[in-house]
């Protein structure tokens, strides 16, 4: 058998190689480095809370998978959490939404990401305003786009203009 090195096995898309590392990723290393060594750190990298899950969620988690659901839910999420959203947006917000008009996803990300993937090809532009998250220009990328970076910042209320 030749002599392989791994790297050579790891097959990788050419989409896959036009991503840079994270650097959500990076930065949220640093922070857990520095807080290792015993310093003070906040870490805004990841969006992650600085609080640990309330007892009442996790309760409420912990019976739900004793009911047995923990099967798959529709795409787009469980009709009961759907309607609990318009309920709360109702009596919160004054806002009136079906549950048709609600997606219940793990984050936004998923959303753009698929939104993208389902409308880009290479060599399409995408427009991100800036400031943006970092992951914008990479899920483009991997779709085959260019992103075009807008200025849009503190001084326009971080609106785009023309």
């Amino acid at each position: 058998m030749p002599d392989t090195h791994a790297a050579d096995l790891m097959r990788v898309s050419e989409a896959l190689k036009r991503v840079k590392p994270s650097a959500t990723l990076a930065v949220s290393q640093k922070a857990r480095e520095l807080k290792a060594q015993g310093v003070d750190v906040i870490g805004l990298g990841a969006g992650e809370p600085d609080f640990d899950t309330p007892d009442h969620v996790k309760e409420a988690a912990i019976a739900a998978i004793a009911r047995g659901e923990t099967k798959y839910t529709n795409v787009d999420g469980l009709p009961e959490l759907k309607s609990a959203i318009c309920a709360k947006f109702k009596r919160d917000n004054g806002l009136e939404y079906t549950p048709a008009q609600v997606n219940v996803s793990p984050g936004g990300k998923p959303v753009i990401y698929n939104a993208f993937a389902a409308t880009l090809n290479p060599g399409d532009e995408v427009v991100i305003p800036t400031p943006y998250w970092v992951s914008y220009p990479e899920m483009a990328a991997l779709c085959g786009a260019t992103p075009v970076f807008a200025e849009a910042g503190i001084a326009d209320g971080f609106k785009l203009k023309p």
